[in-house]
């Protein structure tokens, strides 16, 4: 249901679905292959410190703890209520909450809206709307966080520790990130299914994560977008980065994504979506590889203060990679002579005569450690150099680990500068782990010479969206 802008009690109340002090879960179940047995089971397994009420009219316990027939049948307080029972039954459990004065509700339940029972989905908003209780869902997988423990909802994994909140209506992508997480190093501040966003609308988790203190980026999939003048006032007054992918523009999506989330796209188009994000202040991915990389280097890096980019690299054809692709996304390198005088001549001293000191610069197949550093430190040192992107070819006298100790030895010693420094690495098993050692050290890094470029670039279109608006 439509809202105009962020209410202030939803905000207020979005911290009890990330750290409740209490959780009652309705549907709690005996079997193991149940979903409410799963929540509870995630909850004890991730080390959840708080109380857990199972709530199963039908048990005396779950999971070995004290079930109780309804939540109002609870002795104590109760922060978060996550429901997982049919849907025919959530209004009762609704009335059970108003009731006992709990701070957030969450319905994992399905059937509404996406099979088209939204005059049941909106009574139900309305009513939790009338009583001040935000509702999460209904048709969702849950939500956690790594640094709290908490993983609320039939997830399998937590994503490791780091600054990118995830905001998604799709749950298979939102489990397909988290997997991400923990294969290739891509830290979260928290992550929270949306569903068919009946009540809580993305809004409210902007203007939530812009307080979040883990929280450097805000990454959104959105299905569909019905409060677009919520979404635009929340976004202006978020000082963080907000990376999003739009899906459902295509004739059949459109179809899939009101199946998927009750999701309604008639009358918009992707020239509209282009136009709101941009007025927001938004970078739009259009691939979920792009989302990903976009996010994770507008989590861990300053925004680019202007397009003086210096590549360095051991292979001619990484660097003929990155320059196009810069080129054909708006943002041609200059060669060094351009950028700043001498540049060229310093870091000629870091590499063979046969070395190209142009830009991207060439040092060579051969390059040591020694040479890296140096030709990384003239680039990093110049004030005149805005941002480095290194790149790794490993040739038979490449020592991959060696230079990647080089580019986090560096970053340690300027990154006070406030200059981005991306790192692509492109080969085998030993880049693989050259990539996981310099996300671990807070670089982002690539496979690819495009995933490197548009990380760049999304750092760059940063320092644009903060030169419009002041206050990001």
């Amino acid at each position: 249901m439509v809202i105009s802008k962020a209410r202030d009690y939803v905000v207020d109340n979005l911290k009890y679905a990330l750290s409740p002090r209490s959780i009652a879960v309705v549907g709690a179940s005996r079997y193991s292959t149940k979903v409410g047995y799963k929540v509870i089971e995630g909850l004890y397994n991730w080390g959840y410190q708080g109380k857990i009420y199972p709530v199963n009219p039908r048990a005396d316990k779950v999971f070995g703890l004290k079930a109780y027939p309804t939540v109002k049948h609870i002795e104590d307080d109760v922060d978060l209520v996550f429901v997982a029972v049919p849907a025919h039954i959530v209004k009762s459990v609704l009335e059970d909450c108003v009731a006992k004065k709990v701070k957030i509700v969450v319905i994992a339940t399905s059937a509404f809206k996406e099979i088209g029972r939204g005059d049941l989905q909106n009574q139900l908003t309305q009513y939790c709307r009338d009583n001040e209780l935000p509702l999460i869902g209904p048709n969702l997988v849950g939500m956690g966080s790594p640094y709290l423990n908490f993983n609320c909802g039939f997830i399998p994994y937590l994503p490791i520790k780091g600054p990118v909140a995830m905001i998604s209506q799709s749950g298979a992508n939102l489990l397909a990130a988290l997997g991400t997480s923990q294969k290739d190093k891509f830290g979260m501040s928290f992550f929270v299914g949306l569903g068919n966003k009946a009540d809580v609308d993305f809004c409210e988790f902007i203007e939530y994560a812009n307080k979040d203190e883990h929280t450097k980026c805000i990454s959104l999939y959105i299905e569909g977008l019905d409060c677009p003048e919520a979404f635009l006032d929340s976004c202006k007054k978020v000082q963080k980065p907000i990376v999003t992918i739009k899906v459902g523009g295509s004739k059949i999506g459109e179809k899939a994504a009101f199946a998927h989330t009750a999701s309604e796209n008639t009358g918009t188009n992707d020239a509209f979506y282009d136009d709101l994000f941009k007025e927001a202040g938004v970078i739009r991915a259009t691939t979920w590889q792009e989302f990903l990389d976009v996010s994770l280097a507008l989590g861990l890096m300053p925004k680019l203060k202007g397009d003086n980019i210096v590549m360095i690299t051991n292979g001619g054809g990484s660097g003929l990679l990155s320059c196009d692709h810069f080129e054909r996304c708006g943002v041609p390198l200059h060669e060094l002579k351009e950028i700043s005088e001498g540049l060229s001549q310093r870091i000629k001293a870091y590499m063979p005569m046969f070395g190209s000191p142009l830009n991207p610069v060439d040092i060579s197949g051969t390059a040591s450690p020694t040479q890296y550093k140096g030709a990384f430190t003239q680039a990093m040192r110049d004030p005149n150099v805005h941002g480095l992107l290194g790149s790794i070819c490993p040739t038979a006298v490449t020592n991959v680990p060696a230079v990647t100790d080089v580019a986090i030895e560096l970053w340690k010693t300027y990154k006070h500068l406030g200059k981005p420094f991306i790192m692509e690495c492109q080969g085998g098993k030993e880049c693989h782990e050259a990539i996981l050692k310099l996300r671990e050290n807070g670089i982002p890094a690539y496979p690819t010479a495009e995933q490197a470029v548009n990380a760049m670039i999304a750092l760059y279109k940063q320092g644009q969206i903060t030169d419009l608006n002041p206050l990001s």
